[in-house]
């Protein structure tokens, strides 16, 4: 695939790299190489499995479970095309199933409050297939409309104004509405007081021989909460490319020196989403599911997505990634591929961190369908 966008060619060639590595990799080779950066091995995920070896686990009692919601809609999908209806009424169903309100309205005022700026981080990269879909957007704006937050304190935005525009989303700077903005744009740019450093990178990778990557001013000064909306993908380098990685690596610049040999993206993903720009306002996560793709990720491929039509909901990014990993290695299993758990050890590292939880025993997973 040939490409004038600098960010997917770069992809296009770590991906190449990491196919050419996989077969080079045995288990205690792995194991050897994530030992120097607190990873831990996953393994294919069976329903309630523990994430990161056979430890026995203490049964937690049901107050102290983290509430997670998985929403399929049956007839989202019809010849192709999807039913708007059907995707509001996952979005609202989930939202009342996770906090136990009767009514969408009430269910978002327990997210956000009504005088807060809320930024909806979408994951645009994919283009229109498989990026985060805006008719769920447009429901969840609506509904922070109906909870009693304005139109012009909300903020659509990703990293780069070239992937929203192919995807869909329109750059809008003026605040009488709906913003959506990138953090290349001129006025916005990133923050030079509020930045992660680390060597613990691939050094020829690096933007302009830097050590840090800085936050956008969009988390460190524009938004007061972020409502973050991945898309259910595998990812050739990480694994899964979900609510840890949208968020960390779309908040800062100066990433492509994680991805990679020995580091697949770990353990930058965790110690960036740490801090507290991102780990103290992202108040909800809405994985889009309603494409998802197996394989060949993170950019669009038709023979290796399908349509899953659900979504994951739930506050706790770390125990969505679980499942959103869980689901493309069931998908895999049953295409005969490998699973990509080896890969994917920014979970557990971020779990470590205090982010979130990895297991499936702590979360309190309700399904609904739709």
């Amino acid at each position: 695939m040939k490409t004038d966008d600098k960010v997917i060619a770069n992809i296009l060639r770590d991906s190449e790299e990491t196919l050419r590595n996989q077969d080079k990799f045995n288990r205690r080779q792995f194991l050897g190489q994530i030992g120097t950066i607190g990873g831990v091995a996953l393994t294919t995920l069976p329903a309630f499995a523990q994430i990161g070896g056979k430890v026995p686990v203490i049964q937690p009692k049901s107050t102290d479970l983290t509430p997670a919601v998985e929403v399929l809609g049956k007839s989202v999908w019809e010849d192709d095309q999807l039913n708007e209806d059907t995707v509001g009424e996952m979005v609202d169903q989930a939202l009342m199933k996770l906090t136990g309100r009767e009514a969408a309205k009430e269910a978002w005022r327990e997210i956000v409050l009504p005088d807060q700026i809320v930024g909806i981080k979408v994951n645009p990269i994919a283009g229109p297939q498989l990026s985060t879909h805006s008719i769920i957007v447009d429901k969840i704006i609506e509904g922070l409309f109906n909870a009693g937050v304005l139109k012009k304190q909300i903020i659509i935005w990703d990293r780069f104004e070239k992937h929203l525009l192919k995807a869909g989303y329109p750059i809008k700077t003026e605040d009488t509405g709906v913003r959506t903005i990138s953090s290349d744009l001129p006025d916005i740019g990133y923050d030079d007081n509020v930045y992660y450093e680390t060597e613990k990178d691939s050094s020829t990778r690096r933007e302009n021989e830097s050590t840090r990557s800085r936050y956008s001013r969009i988390v460190t000064e524009m938004v007061d909460v972020i409502i973050n909306v991945p898309v259910l993908k595998h990812h050739d380098m990480a694994g899964v490319s979900g609510c840890l990685k949208n968020m960390a690596f779309g908040s800062v610049d100066n990433t492509r020196r994680f991805h990679g040999k020995p580091l697949y993206c770990n353990p930058a993903i965790g110690e960036i989403f740490e801090n507290k720009v991102l780990k103290d306002k992202v108040v909800l996560n809405i994985v889009d599911g309603l494409v998802a793709s197996y394989d060949r990720g993170p950019l669009y491929h038709a023979e290796s997505t399908w349509q899953y039509g659900g979504m994951f909901v739930s506050q706790d990014p770390v125990i969505l990634d679980v499942l959103i990993l869980q689901t493309v290695n069931q998908k895999r299993e049953e295409l005969g591929l490998s699973s990509m758990s080896k890969f994917a050890n920014h979970i557990s590292s971020a779990s470590g961190l205090g982010i979130g939880k990895n297991s499936l025993n702590q979360v309190n997973l309700q399904k609904i369908e739709v």
